[in-house]
């Protein structure tokens, strides 16, 4: 069995990224259960994902989200239900993001939104199946509300990918496996 080996800057990235998506995550409005709440965080975790790669991207997509299940300053504990799901659900997004971000060499766009559609889909998917289990056929309301603000997430993380890529001045912080830089 191959251990995840993690450096001191990997752990470093992973925990700025996850109080990141902790924070954006916060900024959000409730809806009615099963819809959860409406947030920032997917945008967040969009650019964790493709500006680190799926290590980062798995384990503060994981980390960032399950605190705000576990403890929100809104909310205090009252999306805890969620926190197992949520684990699994957005650390597995995380990792598809950064896995997939990098598919179309050469045509970088193209390979991330492809990478958020990817992750979006089975973000709601997940999240559709855990309401499913805890509320019934109500759930059906997730996949109704869920892909018109992941859309706007998509729309909002593009420009603001290349904002931040231009004050970079680089394209990744963590390059995909096959690029130099």
């Amino acid at each position: 069995m191959r251990k995840l080996k993690i450096t001191s800057r990997e752990a470093a990235y992973i925990s700025v990224m996850a109080a990141s998506i902790y924070v954006a995550t916060s900024i959000a409005v409730p809806m009615p259960r099963p819809l959860g709440i409406w947030h920032f965080g997917d945008v967040i975790t969009f650019i964790t994902g493709i500006l680190f790669g799926p290590i980062v991207a798995l384990l503060a997509s994981a980390i960032g989200p399950t605190l705000f299940d576990v403890w929100n300053p809104l909310h205090g504990s009252s999306y805890i239900v969620y926190a197992p799901a949520t684990l699994v659900i957005r650390g597995f997004m995380g990792w598809i993001l950064g896995s997939l971000r990098g598919v179309f060499r050469g045509k970088p766009r193209s390979s991330e939104i492809l990478a958020m559609v990817a992750a979006v889909t089975e973000k709601n998917i997940g999240y559709f199946l855990y309401d499913y289990y805890l509320y019934g056929p109500v759930a059906y309301l997730d996949l109704v509300t869920f892909f018109p603000m992941d859309a706007l997430y998509i729309i909002l993380t593009v420009p603001l990918l290349t904002a931040l890529r231009r004050l970079l001045g680089r394209m990744y912080i963590v390059p995909p496996h096959w690029t130099v830089t």
